[in-house]
């Protein structure tokens, strides 16, 4: 795991030190649990802006280009949605983004949970065939490839089933050190 800090609250080296000392471990326990491997995986701690950008130029380097207008209201709602968000989890190139919210983890319990989450998530969507179809929907999302209503409400079922996968993960989180 490559940690990058990109915040300047008093929370952020804590909540590095805490994820080097647990990423490994809280990967294995995911891995272990929904059957997969945990890909190569970046994370970010930043703020609430920050994860927001940082998702959206991931989606963009696999979607490909797309107007300004619409890069402009994707930046708008992910903003909006990311002020209250503990972390996000998207596709790269070369694995997985986890990006962290800092302001959101004053209590490192709750890091724990949102670590083990997160990274469940990179071993959804690393599965076989599951990167080209959300490469697919990030594609019909940014207006690239249209698909049909179906094919998106049936994409967003499995996003559902995927979410609560990984709420499920985090009763895991207690096996963790100094959990």
């Amino acid at each position: 795991m490559n940690i990058t800090v990109d915040s300047r609250g008093r929370n952020a080296r804590r909540i590095e030190t805490r994820i080097r000392e647990i990423g490994d471990h809280a990967g294995r326990l995911a891995a272990r649990h929904i059957g997969g491997r945990v890909p190569a995986v970046d994370i970010l701690i930043t703020d609430g802006g920050g994860m927001a950008a940082a998702r959206q130029r991931a989606d963009l380097a696999l979607a490909g280009h797309t107007t300004w207008r619409r890069r402009a209201f994707d930046r708008a709602v992910g903003h909006w949605h990311s002020r209250h968000a503990c972390a996000v989890t998207t596709l790269t190139s070369a694995g997985a983004l986890v990006a962290i919210n800092e302001a959101m983890h004053r209590d490192l319990q709750e890091l724990d949970r949102t670590l083990i989450h997160e990274l469940g998530h990179t071993i959804q969507l690393n599965a076989p065939g599951a990167r080209d179809q959300h490469i697919a929907y990030l594609r019909q999302q940014y207006g690239i490839t249209p698909h049909s209503k179906t094919d998106q409400r049936e994409y967003e079922r499995l996003i559902d089933i995927r979410e609560q996968q990984a709420a499920n993960l985090e009763n895991l989180a207690r096996q963790l050190p100094n959990h």
